[in-house]
């Protein structure tokens, strides 16, 4: 196993991490350890963040506390913070005071921040210029930052003696201004900027509203800790649109097609049995009319096409307005504008179907009685399913739930008990009162 993980290495290292990982993850553990083992440290230690959070997670027990700390030394700190928080606590400390003070510090500091916030994504690696250095001086200082990369400096950040942010300073500004000129002269004080505390995804909808480069991270005393790069909300904003799309049918949000089943089994389970309560009560309604489904047998080719379809336009109601919310572009007042054009594409909508399945009816089984029945019942359903698709939304985000909660169960629910009702409760008005014998 050994040399076949060497050989394998061998053509691994000329690969980017990404691809070393996207070739070993589906691998078993231990192989993928093996072939880790192998590799130069660095590269090793940057395939490893690249890993799948779920297969990750169970790998790092795969190695030691020394071999934890090998590979973890060359990388940012920001990845390195990652991959510890995948330790539980004893072992955690075990690693950190494996590493060098030049890297456990700053990892330290920022394991101190939720993973979710400015403090949990950002990385510390920026260039902050004194504003009362000269621009001279401050070109010495970026010749001498040879660690950082191209997208390390989209910014420099002007900071005071406490390093407060005080201004941002363009590269052509520092390159052409006068070298005896101070860089508070050059800098430019209005700089738009993130508290550690600041949630992820409204971050996200900053860097998609005003297309930012970076931002940099400040404490509560206003100093510059950390930058978050649109690199990195790119990879928040994919993730929350993945949460809020599994949330949506009653997933934990963080399920990959990777996840140990024994991981995904409790996530799915329990929403399991919710719309199994929920189908329970629709088959309830079905059950109350079941003499007039017994007498008018054709009605039961139409329940699911009536349920159905009023699933499927609620469904499209729901995905509009989620992905407004996760994004942003709803504001106070948008609710009633939003409610009114549901109503309408309801009624609209419903009007158009209604007349097709009505036809549909008449020319299958000749009876103008059932085509009025379907018309109508999918007309009031179409509405409903418009009705629902907002109203849930805006319900779950008022009692601060998270509005992509299942909300996909909810509203299927609601259509199926409205289509249900409104067409066996217009059958059986049909039969009773109307005349109606099938």
């Amino acid at each position: 196993m050994d040399n076949l993980a060497t050989i394998f290495s061998g053509d691994l290292q000329q690969l980017h991490p990404a691809d070393i990982a996207d070739r070993i993850q589906r691998m078993p553990l231990d192989q993928v350890a093996d072939i880790l083992r192998t590799l130069p440290a660095p590269l090793a230690g940057e395939a490893l963040a690249e890993l799948e959070d779920e297969i990750k997670a169970e790998l790092l027990q795969e190695f030691s506390e020394l071999e934890l700390a090998d590979l973890f030394q060359k990388l940012e700190h920001n990845d390195t913070t990652d991959l510890l928080g995948e330790l539980d606590d004893s072992l955690q400390r075990t690693v950190l005071e494996q590493l060098p003070d030049d890297v456990s510090v700053p990892v330290q500091a920022l394991l101190q921040y939720e993973e979710d916030t400015a403090g949990g994504i950002m990385s510390d690696r920026f260039i902050a210029l004194a504003m009362d250095e000269t621009i001279e001086s401050s070109q010495q200082q970026l010749r001498r930052a040879a660690q950082f990369s191209t997208e390390d400096i989209s910014y420099l950040y002007v900071v005071d003696h406490d390093q407060r942010l005080r201004g941002v300073a363009s590269f052509r500004d520092l390159v052409f201004g006068s070298p005896h000129k101070k860089v508070a002269d050059i800098m430019q004080e209005s700089v738009t900027f993130l508290r550690v505390t600041d949630d992820q995804e409204e971050i996200s909808r900053q860097f998609a509203h005003y297309h930012y480069l970076a931002l940099p991270v400040l404490d509560q005393q206003d100093r510059v800790v950390g930058v978050v790069k649109a690199s990195d909300v790119l990879e928040i904003a994919r993730e929350e649109a993945t949460e809020d799309m599994q949330l949506m049918v009653g997933l934990s949000g963080e399920e990959r097609v990777l996840t140990p089943w024994r991981k995904s089994l409790p996530g799915r389970l329990p929403w399991l049995y919710v719309n199994l309560v929920t189908a329970f009560a629709a088959a309830a309604v079905i059950a109350f009319y079941e003499s007039t489904i017994a007498h008018w047998t054709a009605l039961a080719i139409f329940l699911p096409v009536v349920a159905g379809q009023g699933g499927n336009a609620g469904m499209q109601t729901l995905t509009v307005i989620i992905r407004d919310m996760a994004l942003g572009e709803i504001t106070r007042g948008d609710g009633r504008r939003a409610l009114l054009k549901e109503l309408f594409l309801g009624i609209a909508n419903g009007l158009a179907i209604g007349l097709a399945v009505g036809l549909v009816a008449y020319l299958w089984k000749g009876s103008i009685a059932l085509s009025l029945v379907a018309c109508s019942a999918m007309i009031l359903t179409h509405l409903v399913a418009g009705l629902a698709g907002v109203m849930i939304p805006f319900s779950l985000k008022f009692l601060k739930v998270d509005p992509a909660m299942a909300s996909s169960i909810f509203i299927t629910t609601i259509t199926d008990l409205a289509g249900f009702l409104f067409f066996l409760g217009f059958a059986t008005m049909a039969m009773r009162w109307l005349g109606v014998v099938p």
